[in-house]
């Protein structure tokens, strides 16, 4: 049994990385979680121990799940790495592509599992869709948003994520961005060459972007991607559309609700979609009306834990979140330089 130290008290750490850890046969060994009156009650649940020190954790764990503000993971990352252990880590990786790359870097060089919480990789009917890429032919546009409003309301308390400590630079081009730059990779089967961006920072106070709109191109398929943690709907949307010489596809993961509401369309002419059947055998025995971070994170945990025992890689790796991470890198510098980059390439 893998023991599993979790580094975060938050809700997402409560609600969404404990149930699935738990539930996928890893042992709960403790949580580091410092300052979080949380901590004590999330130990508690699953039998754990609450520890002070992060050196004392990982000197009783095989693993460890970092759900964290997302300027603490690559150091929280690293320390694990450096004394051989396997990390299952939130996105974005970093706050800078040159972090990302020196943890890929040490994961590579110690030998661990290393996976990044990209969970439409997760979604059944992203993963349906994957079965009728071919049929599509040569990609030549794609388009796609991820449009939330968590941070909405200007009234709100500023939150981490809309400040350069704790929240990075990127903003929602990091939080959002991450998941719809990857499933855009993954269902173009091709990296995203060169993008040229704009971003908004929409209500005074916060220091980083709340929206971004951008011009991707990826080989020969050009494509536009929106992003907002502003938008004022409920709930928030996540989809991806390929258009293809001989067909295309509107791929709807169910981030926005329970998986069931997940759903896959498919047109052989303009203007006429048709829906597409999810393949039920990849619901791999999760129950399509749990709630959605619970239904795909019960499959990543799943996947990380069957690569820690059997030494394997696993989907989706900490090199897809780095590969993320440059394009995330690349749209902030586009809108900052207001001009075309190239996305560095992270090499399989």
């Amino acid at each position: 049994m893998v023991r599993l130290g979790l580094v975060g008290a938050g809700w997402w750490a409560r609600e969404v990385h404990a149930p699935a850890f738990h539930g996928a046969g890893a042992r709960i060994q403790g949580v580091y979680a410092p300052g979080s009156a949380r901590a004590k009650a999330l130990a508690e649940a699953y039998g754990a121990k609450v520890y002070e020190e992060y050196e004392a954790l990982l000197q009783e764990v095989d693993a460890v799940a970092i759900a964290t503000p997302d300027a603490t993971h690559v150091p929280l990352a690293l320390e694990a790495v450096r004394q051989g252990k396997h990390i299952f880590l939130e996105k974005p990786v970093a706050t800078n592509l040159d972090d990302a790359l020196m943890l890929l870097r040490t994961v590579d060089a110690q030998g661990v599992v290393a996976m990044t919480a990209l969970t439409a990789r997760t979604d059944w009917a992203a993963e349906t869709a994957v079965a009728y890429r071919e049929r599509l032919g040569k990609v030549v546009a794609f388009r796609g948003a991820f449009l939330a409003d968590y941070l909405a309301d200007p009234r709100a308390p500023l939150a981490w994520r809309a400040k350069r400590v704790g929240g990075g630079p990127a903003g929602v081009v990091g939080d959002l961005g991450a998941h719809l730059f990857d499933l855009a990779v993954w269902l173009l089967d091709s990296p995203l060459g060169k993008v040229w961006a704009r971003v908004a920072t929409v209500f005074p106070g916060r220091e980083n972007p709340d929206m971004a709109g951008v011009l991707a191109e990826a080989e020969a398929a050009l494509g536009f991607l929106e992003l907002s943690r502003v938008h004022p709907i409920r709930p928030q949307r996540l989809y991806l559309e390929l258009e293809g010489e001989q067909g295309a596809l509107r791929v709807v993961p169910s981030l926005a609700g329970r998986a069931e509401e997940a759903s896959l369309f498919w047109s052989s002419r303009p203007g006429a979609w048709e829906p597409v059947v999810l393949d039920p055998s990849l619901l791999r025995g999760r129950d399509p009306q749990e709630p959605w971070g619970l239904f795909h994170f019960r499959e990543l945990a799943r996947r990380f834990l069957e690569a820690v025992t059997k030494g394997t890689s696993p989907t989706p790796s900490l090199r897809d979140g780095v590969a993320a991470q440059a394009v995330i890198q690349a749209v902030l510098e586009s809108a900052s330089e207001g001009c075309e980059k190239e996305v560095f390439p992270v090499r399989a």
